[in-house]
C-alpha cells in the first residue's frame, strides 16, 4: 500500500509539473556520475597529486545510488502518466524518458566502480549487487552471470551480501538541482525536460575520452613499475588507484553515451579492446565497463 501511495503521489507531481508548463522551468546543467569524477582533485596539480587526491576525494556511495533510484522513480511515474493519458506524448517527454535512463546507467555503473568508503557505502552497492545476480538468474544467460559475477567479486559474496541489511539512502530533493554547482551531480526531474533534452543532444566527444583514458592506463603501467624500484612502493598506490578509477570512468562513459554513429561504435569497440588484456587490473572494473557498453546500446540511435 506505501508503494503504491508512493507511485501515485510522483505520478501526481509529474502531471501536475506538466500541466504548470514544465517546459517553461529553468535551464540547468546536467552532470551524471561519471562525468562528475573528472572533477575531483585539483587539475594545476602534477598528474601523481591529482590522481591520488582522487582517490581520497572519490564520493560516497549512499547519494549515487539514492540518486539513480530517483531518476528511475522519475521515468516510471511520467511512463504511467503517460500511460494513463493525463500527459501527452511528445519528443520532449520522450527525450526526458531517455536521458532519464542514461543517468540511471550512469549512476549504476559509478556505484560498481567507485570504491566504497563506509559501511554505508558498502551496503549500497550491496543493494544494486543483489538486483544484478536476480537479474542475471533472471536472464538464464550464462555469459551475463559470468559478467555479473566478476563485477560482484565473485559468487561467494553473496552470501555476505544476503545477510546484509539493507542502505538508509538518504533522501533526494529534486529542488537541490537547481542549486548545484557545474561540477556537482544532482537529483534531476523529469519536468526539467529541456534541460535534459539539451543535456541528450549535446555531443560528447567519446574519442577524446578514448584517448584520455588510455594515457592514464600507460601512467598507471609507468607507476607500477616504478613501485618494485623505490624503497616504499606503497606511496604509488594512492595515484594508481586514483588514475585507474579516473580512467575506467571514462571508458565506462563512453559505453553508457549513446552512439550517433559508426565512428562511436568504433570508439566503444576499441574501448573494451584496450581494457581486454590488462589482466593486472581490477577485474571488476573490467567487466562493469563491458556492462557500460551493453547498457549503451539500450540508448543508441543508431539500428
Amino acid at each position: 500500500m506505501k508503494e503504491h501511495l508512493v507511485k501515485s503521489t510522483i505520478e501526481a507531481d509529474i502531471a501536475t509539473a506538466w500541466s504548470l508548463g514544465a517546459t517553461k522551468t529553468p535551464l540547468v546543467g546536467i552532470i551524471d556520475e561519471l562525468e562528475a569524477l573528472e572533477f575531483l582533485g585539483d587539475k594545476d596539480q602534477s598528474g601523481l597529486r591529482r590522481c591520488a587526491s582522487v582517490w581520497r576525494d572519490r564520493p560516497s556511495l549512499l547519494p549515487v545510488r539514492s540518486r539513480a533510484r530517483f531518476h528511475a522513480a522519475q521515468i516510471e511515474g511520467l511512463l504511467t502518466a503517460l500511460g494513463d493519458g493525463i500527459v501527452k506524448v511528445d519528443d520532449l517527454k520522450s527525450d526526458a524518458v531517455g536521458a532519464s535512463a542514461m543517468l540511471i546507467n550512469a549512476g549504476n555503473v559509478a556505484t560498481m566502480l567507485i570504491a566504497p568508503r563506509s559501511d554505508g557505502d558498502y551496503r549500497a552497492r550491496a543493494d544494486l549487487r543483489r538486483a544484478l545476480r536476480r537479474q542475471a538468474r533472471r536472464s538464464g544467460e550464462p555469459h551475463i552471470a559470468y559478467r555479473v559475477s566478476r563485477m560482484c567479486g565473485g559468487d561467494f559474496v553473496a552470501l555476505s551480501e544476503d545477510g546484509m541489511r539493507p542502505a538508509r539512502l538518504p533522501k533526494v530533493l529534486a529542488q537541490h538541482c537547481l542549486s548545484a554547482t557545474a561540477s556537482e551531480p544532482a537529483a534531476y526531474p523529469v519536468a526539467m525536460a529541456r534541460s535534459l533534452q539539451l543535456w541528450l543532444a549535446t555531443p560528447v566527444d567519446l574519442a577524446d575520452l578514448f584517448d584520455g583514458a588510455r594515457t592514464l592506463l600507460a601512467q598507471v603501467d609507468v607507476w607500477r613499475r616504478l613501485q618494485g624500484k623505490i624503497a616504499d612502493p606503497s606511496r604509488l598506490d594512492d595515484p594508481i588507484r586514483g588514475a585507474e578509477l579516473l580512467a575506467y570512468g571514462r571508458l565506462a562513459r563512453i559505453g553508457v553515451w549513446r552512439a550517433l554513429d559508426e565512428g562511436d561504435l568504433a570508439v566503444k569497440q576499441a574501448a573494451l579492446d584496450l581494457i581486454a588484456p590488462r589482466g593486472r587490473d581490477p577485474d571488476h572494473m573490467r567487466a562493469t565497463v563491458e556492462w557500460a557498453v551493453d547498457l549503451g546500446r539500450t540508448v543508441t540511435d543508431l539500428p
